[in-house]
């Protein structure tokens, strides 16, 4: 891959096709249906806070103009009374429904993570291979924070803020419904308002979001890759990549600041000339005495009762915006099928006689380049197969093929006759143990590195140890198999992590092994160490070893030499010697490149 940021790998990852708002809402709602429940209980509440939120108003007008006006405060203890009653029990509820939005908005998330890694669980190996790691890693965490953001001061929230709004009218048209008019004038200009800055800022929330999961790609990647970067001396190209798709970030997030720096004020300039007209209206009518003090005092407060969350509106439109942005993107993943297809009835698997390849070619890309070519070859049960041949050839899509991390273009893979996309997937791949030249380590115990999450069966993981000689290795240890390895087995040497990994094959209790490349990046003396475990676990196991030394598999019962995705030559070690083909002159430029 090409060490620019400009490459497409990096670019923002907006949803080309935008769904629409109610359908995202509709799916969103689907993670609060089981708590249906509490959301009967959180209306409910809502419901309280919002007749709560105009009594101390009404408690204040009677004080007012029964007591304060006539300046006799006798009989004024029950108001009072009720007034502080009534703001001790706003908190209350307002501290229940905080709580209880929370924690729906937290279990929903919950949910919903499960089920964005669950999905992830399951796509293909090409999946990951076109959607770098940084940019799922935003799916599950920041975007469904996002999410969360929304359930608990979003949509829920909007509907707390209607109740109120919905007893702040009623209340207002019921004491004096033409002071109630002049408050709702605001409403069409607000209207307006927040439609032009629903459009103007819709588009840039988007691309804020997929700007920064970008920005997470990049930075993964080159995190992960640090040796690489300063090797080759690219410490400067990466900075300047890095700063590219932060102003790309930041262009898209000053779009979002514009509107908003227009938004606010032009809501702060109508709500502030409504209180205007209101006070002006109102205290012409005082003078005249067909309007109370207290009246207006109270219609006053109210104003800004029902002004504060249309105020709030915009920053409760930002979280919607993001949140709608974030869900584009968590739904594309939900709705994406690459993966590796299983039938509802699928047969487990017995594998008794072998595995054949009958017919198989396979090229990445639809159209692309053929990686295999009507390849036909047989894995007989008990037979230690090696595959040998140039870089290129199609020795490692052999073995995707046959652990089924891709299907065939053409052909079949067969196990004992039957084709393998009948088969249990996860049964069919728990009958290989594969150990590859790169082994992964995960960060852990080196003990949680064997077991894999796989049930500890202490007698079977002693004589896991020996046979593949990691015993010697854990006895040097100061914690033995509760030693941290640290990220990617940093602790550990190259030859410890081949045989961990050996060890990691073996407790699995495969039926057949597999070797992609496995001691090509270790000293001579480790490949030894290696190549006896080999040679001990190989007597009862099926084997299919790719080799890239090929004094590694003389003993094959059959190795096959590859050539531009075909199988070129066919034989034992003698017998291909014999030939005198292509085998024979791997074998040549081997033992010259060594001598």
């Amino acid at each position: 891959m090409s060490f620019s940021g400009n490459s497409s790998f990096f670019q923002s990852d907006q949803v080309d096709q935008k769904p629409l708002r109610h359908v995202l809402i509709l799916r969103l709602l689907k993670y609060l249906k089981p708590y249906w429940w509490h959301l009967l209980s959180l209306l409910f509440l809502m419901g309280c806070g919002a007749a709560l939120e105009i009594m101390p108003s009404e408690f204040i007008r009677r004080l007012i103009d029964h007591h304060l006006a006539e300046g006799n405060l006798r009989g004024a203890a029950p108001l009072l009374g009720a007034f502080i009653a009534t703001v001790f029990l706003s908190f209350a509820v307002q501290l229940s429904r905080s709580a209880l939005l929370g924690w729906i908005g937290q279990k929903a998330m919950l949910d919903l993570r499960l089920e964005l890694f669950r999905h992830l669980m399951r796509r293909s190996t090409s999946f990951f291979q076109h959607n770098p790691v940084g940019r799922l890693m935003t799916r599950v965490t920041t975007d469904v924070q996002n999410l969360n953001e929304m359930f608990s001061s979003g949509f829920v929230a909007i509907v707390g803020d209607a109740l109120s709004l919905v007893a702040i009218v009623a209340w207002m048209y019921a004491l004096h419904p033409v002071m109630a008019t002049i408050a709702l004038i605001i409403l069409p200009f607000l209207v307006l308002a927040t439609d032009i800055f629903r459009r103007k800022a819709g588009e840039a929330f988007r691309e804020t979001q997929g700007r920064y999961a970008a920005i997470q790609a990049y930075l993964q990647e080159r995190l992960s890759n640090m040796s690489l970067v300063q090797l080759n001396s690219n410490e400067g190209s990466s900075r300047a990549s890095f700063g590219g798709l932060n102003r790309s970030y930041l262009d898209a997030f000053l779009r979002s600041v514009l509107a908003y720096s227009v938004f606010f004020p032009v809501v702060e300039l109508l709500t502030s000339l409504t209180l205007a007209a209101i006070i002006f209206y109102a205290g012409y009518k005082v003078e005249m005495g067909t309007v109370t003090l207290g009246l207006l005092l109270a219609f006053v407060q109210q104003s800004g009762r029902f002004f504060r969350p249309i105020r709030e509106l915009a920053e409760r439109y930002n979280v919607m915006q993001t949140a709608m942005a974030s869900s584009e993107r968590i739904f594309w993943l939900l709705d994406n099928d690459d993966e590796i297809s299983e039938m509802r009835d699928a047969k487990t698997p017995c594998f008794e006689r072998a595995i054949r390849f009958e017919g198989i070619s396979f090229a990445y890309e639809p159209g692309g380049r053929r990686v295999l070519s009507a390849l036909q070859g047989s894995i007989p049960k008990g037979k230690r197969i090696a595959v040998v041949g140039h870089t290129g050839a199609g020795k490692s899509t052999l073995i995707n093929i046959l652990m089924r991390f891709y299907d065939p273009s053409d052909g079949l893979v067969t196990l004992d006759g039957i084709d393998i996309k009948e088969l249990d997937v996860a049964k069919y791949r728990g009958l290989f143990g594969l150990v590859l030249q790169d082994v992964f380590i995960f960060s852990g115990t080196l003990e949680e590195n064997i077991l894999l999450g796989r049930p500890k069966d202490a007698r079977r993981l002693v004589s896991v140890l020996e046979q593949s000689q990691l015993a010697s290795v854990v006895e040097k240890l100061p914690m033995g198999l509760k030693t941290e390895v640290g990220e990617r087995g940093q602790r550990l040497s190259a030859g410890e992590r081949q045989l961990l990994a050996f060890a990691r094959m073996l407790y699995g209790e495969p039926a057949i092994l597999l070797l992609d490349e496995a001691t090509a990046n270790i000293d001579s003396e480790t490949e030894q160490s290696i190549q006896n475990v080999f040679a001990r676990v190989s007597r009862h196991l099926t084997t299919f070893t790719i080799a890239h030394r090929l004094s590694t598999i003389q003993d094959a019962d059959e190795i096959w030499v590859m050539e531009h995705g075909k199988i070129v030559e066919k034989g034992n070690h003698a017998e291909l010697l014999q030939r005198n083909g292509t085998y024979a002159n791997l074998v040549k430029l081997q033992f010259e490149s060594k001598s």
